[in-house]
């Protein structure tokens, strides 16, 4: 968790930095870009210490809210508190929304498997409806606009270990920008560590990410782009 928080920090310092030049010193900037953070908590609740009608968030939850601070720490080199998260209630559970340092959201979707259907696919569906459905498809602007702005609009999937570097979201959105028909790409994940264990992640990554994924793309028919780092164009998901 804490590589991944590092990872959304760093994102947002690149966008702030960005904006400020593109605002305050009228730099044109070709790469700017605006986004939000969405983390997806499957079953984030648990009994309640003091009764067992009510229910509290469990630990995960707690851990991400007391990791942001360190992670926001290390990354700016200084030591940084960043304000409470705000609390609403939500149909599906709970939500929890941080201002990260750049003035970046991130949202944090508390899922109570009472409620909703938990696991990962779900959660997909969840949030493919959330932000493009929801966000997107119901905002009072006209169809046309909605196009311009879905063809605009990219989802990186990410898995909460991951640890990556703004340059490496850039390279996928400009491999978006070369070609319009293209609807999603993936960057080549490395096992990080040592032991066995990473050597033999090293070798599945190698035939399953390297070699399967290239030699599908260029049969023309990928069939599976890998979540843990992967973007999609908004309007490919969206196209019936």
């Amino acid at each position: 968790m804490m590589e991944f928080l590092k990872s959304i920090l760093r994102l947002d310092e690149d966008q702030c930095a960005r904006r400020v030049a593109q605002k305050y010193l009228r730099v044109v900037d070709p790469d700017y870009y605006e986004f939000e953070t969405h983390i997806f908590l499957d079953d984030a609740f648990e009994i309640a210490d003091h009764s067992d009608d009510d229910s509290q968030v469990n630990r995960f939850v707690k851990l991400l809210v007391d990791t942001i601070d360190e992670a926001a720490s290390e990354v700016h080199q200084t030591n940084i508190r960043i304000r409470p998260p705000k609390k609403y209630p939500a149909p599906y559970g709970g939500r929890l929304t941080w201002v990260l340092p750049g003035k970046t959201k991130m949202i944090c979707h508390l899922k109570d498997k009472a409620k909703i259907r938990h696991r990962k696919r779900w959660s997909q569906v969840m949030y493919m409806y959330y932000l493009l459905g929801h966000r997107l498809m119901e905002l009072p602007i006209s169809v046309d606009r909605k196009e311009v702005m879905a063809e605009n609009t990219y989802l990186l999937t990410l898995d909460g270990d991951i640890d990556f570097q703004p340059h490496a979201v850039r390279l996928l959105i400009d491999l978006m920008k070369k070609n319009k028909n293209l609807g999603a790409a993936c960057g080549r994940i490395h096992p990080v560590g040592s032991g066995p264990m990473v050597w033999y992640q090293m070798f599945e990554y190698a035939i399953g990410h390297w070699l399967q994924k290239a030699t599908e793309h260029m049969i023309g028919c990928v069939l599976c782009s890998p979540g843990c780092f992967s973007l999609f164009r908004g309007k490919a998901l969206m196209d019936d």
